[in-house]
């Protein structure tokens, strides 16, 4: 009988612990499009609105993108990056293996993904909203 009490004493303290706080952080997602279609592979990136500061990333596919709320950020505004090869870049057939090719071509337009502050995409980061972005 003594058990009980300590059982359900460690239940409540591993629930406790499984449920831990995210230090107000948020789950980011949402979705991109690209002239008109889901973009199928790219990052996005969250920067820190008046530094080069990167606070969080996200693998795009499908046109989706999730940033899970332990990674995740505070609300408030950001700086965005969204980058985007252009599929198709082939490795040399005379590179030396491993060797990585060369980059691929950017496809998204200069305003999404490059990291300058002259004229940053800002976006709000806001609890329980999407941050969908339709790039032309």
């Amino acid at each position: 009988m003594r058990q009980v009490p300590l059982l359900a004493g460690l239940a409540v303290v591993l629930l406790a612990a499984g449920c831990s706080s995210s230090d107000g952080k948020l789950e980011v997602s949402g979705t991109v499009m690209f002239k008109g279609a889901p973009l199928d592979q790219g990052t996005i990136q969250f920067f820190v609105k008046e530094r080069p500061e990167l606070v969080a990333s996200a693998q795009i596919k499908d046109g989706k993108y999730t940033v899970p709320a332990r990674a995740g950020l505070q609300p408030g505004t950001y700086r965005i990056v969204i980058s985007s090869g252009e599929p198709g870049t082939k490795v040399p057939d005379d590179a030396m293996p491993g060797q990585a090719g060369p980059p691929a071509k950017e496809r998204i337009p200069p305003e999404y993904n490059v990291r300058s502050m002259e004229k940053p995409v800002l976006r709000e980061v806001k609890k329980g909203e999407k941050l969908d972005f339709d790039i032309k």
